[in-house]
C-alpha cells in the first residue's frame, strides 16, 4: 500500500509521525517543493527577529531539545521562527533515517485524480493520499488581485526580502494591523539596522537611518491586538482550574450557540471576581466594543496587563476566558459538533483580536516605534484601503498587503484544494469555509459521500474544523484518526 503527503509542514509531520507508529513499514511520499519541516513559515534563513507569535511550549519537544543543544534557562517563550523550523527538519530527518520506505518529493503535488479504487497525485498512484497544505501564497481578496491605485504596491511581508523595494524616506501603509503588520514593522525597522534598547517591557528605539519616512496601518477595527500574557508572570497562571473546567463542561453540555457562547462572559466575569477585580465591562468587550478609545493607549494597557504591570481588566478576561474554553467550543462548532456556526464565527471575528495577538516583546517593540514616530497609529482612525488605492489624510508612497490570505478553501489556481473544489472534486461544507470532511479526516464528495482514500487536515478545513493551529498536536483529533485508519488497512493488506 502506497501512501501520498501534499505537505510536509508540521501538520504533515505529525501526521507522518502517527502513521509510522502505528505502521513503520508503509511506503509513504511526501510532496512538497521545500525542504521538510521548514515551509514558507519556518524557512531556516530567515530573520531571528522573525519570531513565534504562539508560545514554544505548544510545540511538543521543541523546548527540551532546545535545552539539549545548549540553550539557557529560561527559556526565551517566544523565539525565532528558524529555530523551530530547524527542530521540525531534524524530526523529519530522523524519520527518513528510520523509516526506509518513506520519500520525499521535491515538488509541489499539481493534481489529484481518481485513478480506478486509487488516487494518482501528478500521476503517481497511491493508496491513501492525505492533503496537509499550509497557507495560499495569494488570494483572489488580496490587493494584488486587482490594484488600481496610484501607489506601488508590495503585495505581500513574505519573504522579508520582497520588502527591500519599500524606499528608505517612504510613507508606508500597511492593509493590516496585526500579527503580520508588526513583522512588517520590524522588517522596514529591526531589519535595516535599527536597535531596540532598555528595558524589555518599555524600550526604546535607535533609528538607523533607512526606515520609511512613517507607516501607517490600517485595519478594519481600527485597533491593535491585545497582548498575549507573559509566560512565567502572574497573570499568565491566574486563570482557576475549577474555572475553567466549569466553562468548559457548560459549553461541552450546552443545547445550542448562544448558550455555550454564553459561557465566555459568565467565565471572564468568574475570573475576575476570583482575582477580586470588578467584572464591569466584559459584556462590552465580548460584544466587540474597544477597551480604550485610543488604539495605542489600549495596546500599552495591554502590555502592562500581560507582563504584571497593571491589575486584570475586561479585555484580559474576555481573552483569557476565549483562549481557555477554545478547545470545548472548537468541539461542539466544528462540523459535526452540533451547534449552528454563524454564531461562533461572529463571536470569532470579534474576539481573535482579544485572546490571539502578539508576544509581549513584540508588542512593546511596536509600541517604541510609535512613540520615535516611525509608526503613525493616527492612520487607524482616519485611513482606507482598497483596490483603487490608499485614501487618507496624508500622502503615501507604499502600500504593503499585511493580510495573510485567508484559511479554508482559496479557489483559484492557487491551491490543490481550491483547485480540486473548483473541479468537482471535494466540497466546502455548507456556510463554511472549509473543505466538508469526516471525523477521519476522509473529504466528502459534493453529494456527500465519502471518497475513501483521500482525506484532508489543517488549513483547508477551516471552519470545517474550527480553529486550525498548525502547531498543535492536540486540539484536533482528525489526524490521529486518519493515521489510525490507515495503519488499521495497511495491516489487513498486508
Amino acid at each position: 500500500m502506497r501512501v501520498a503527503v501534499v505537505g510536509a509542514g508540521p501538520k504533515g509531520l505529525y501526521a507522518v509521525e502517527e502513521l509510522l507508529a502505528r505502521a513503520p513499514r508503509a511506503v509513504v511520499d511526501v510532496w512538497d517543493s521545500r525542504p521538510p519541516g521548514t515551509g514558507a513559515a519556518y524557512a531556516t534563513d530567515q530573520p531571528v527577529w522573525l519570531r513565534l507569535n504562539v508560545t514554544s511550549a505548544i510545540v511538543d519537544g521543541f523546548d527540551a531539545w532546545r535545552l539539549a543543544r545548549g540553550e539557557a534557562a529560561p527559556l526565551d517563550p517566544f523565539p525565532p521562527r528558524a529555530l523551530l523550523g530547524v527542530y521540525l527538519a531534524e524530526r523529519w530527518a530522523s524519520l527518513f533515517e528510520r523509516h526506509a520506505g518513506l520519500s520525499h518529493v521535491a515538488r509541489a503535488a499539481g493534481t489529484v485524480e481518481a485513478s480506478g479504487a486509487a488516487w494518482a497525485v501528478d500521476g503517481a498512484a497511491y493508496d491513501e493520499v492525505l492533503l496537509a497544505t499550509g497557507h495560499a501564497t495569494d488570494s483572489p481578496d488580496g490587493l494584488a488581485a486587482g490594484w488600481s491605485g496610484p501607489q506601488a504596491l508590495v503585495p505581500s511581508v513574505y519573504p522579508v526580502s520582497g520588502l527591500d523595494a519599500v524606499p528608505a524616506g517612504a510613507v508606508v501603509a500597511s492593509r493590516g494591523a496585526a500579527l503580520t503588520f508588526i513583522d512588517l514593522a520590524l522588517a522596514l525597522t529591526e531589519g535595516r539596522g535599527g536597535r531596540f534598547t532598555g528595558e524589555p517591557w518599555a524600550p526604546g528605539y535607535m533609528a538607523s537611518g533607512d526606515e520609511p519616512g512613517s507607516l501607517r496601518p490600517v485595519a478594519r477595527r481600527g485597533r491593535f491586538m491585545a497582548v498575549k500574557p507573559q509566560p512565567g508572570s502572574a497573570i499568565a497562571s491566574a486563570v482557576s482550574g475549577a474555572v475553567r473546567e466549569r466553562g468548559l463542561a457548560a459549553i461541552r453540555a450546552a443545547g445550542d450557540a448562544s448558550v455555550a457562547l454564553a459561557v465566555v462572559p459568565a467565565t471572564a466575569r468568574n475570573l475576575l471576581a476570583g482575582l477580586g477585580q470588578d467584572p464591569a465591562g466584559v459584556e462590552d468587550v465580548f460584544e466587540g466594543a474597544p477597551t480604550h478609545a485610543d488604539a495605542v493607549d489600549a495596546l500599552r494597557a495591554s502590555l502592562a496587563v500581560a507582563t504584571d504591570r497593571a491589575r486584570p481588566d475586561a479585555g484580559w478576561a474576555v481573552g483569557a476566558a476565549w483562549r481557555e474554553l477554545y478547545p470545548a467550543l472548537v468541539e461542539r462548532f466544528s462540523l459535526g459538533g452540533g451547534l449552528a456556526f454563524e454564531p461562533f464565527a461572529e463571536a470569532a471575528s470579534r474576539l481573535e483580536g482579544v485572546a490571539f495577538g502578539p508576544p509581549p516583546v513584540n508588542a512593546a517593540k511596536l509600541l517604541a516605534l510609535v512613540e520615535a514616530g516611525v509608526v503613525d497609529a493616527s492612520s487607524l482612525a482616519t485611513d482606507t484601503i482598497d483596490g483603487s488605492g490608499h485614501h487618507g489624510p496624508v500622502a503615501v508612497d507604499v502600500v504593503v498587503d499585511a493580510v495573510l490570505p485567508g484559511p479554508g478553501v482559496v479557489t483559484g489556481a492557487v491551491t490543490l484544494p481550491g483547485r480540486l473544489v473548483e473541479a468537482g472534486l471535494l466540497v466546502q461544507a455548507p456556510g463554511r469555509r472549509g473543505v466538508a470532511h469526516t471525523a477521519d479526516a476522509t473529504c466528502l464528495s459534493p453529494d456527500g459521500h465519502p471518497l475513501p482514500g483521500l482525506a484532508v487536515v489543517g488549513r483547508p478545513t477551516e471552519d470545517a474544523t474550527v480553529g486550525n493551529d498548525t502547531l498543535s498536536r492536540s486540539l484536533h483529533p482528525a489526524r490521529d484518526a486518519w493515521a489510525l485508519r490507515v495503519a488499521a488497512r495497511f495491516e489487513e493488506e498486508r
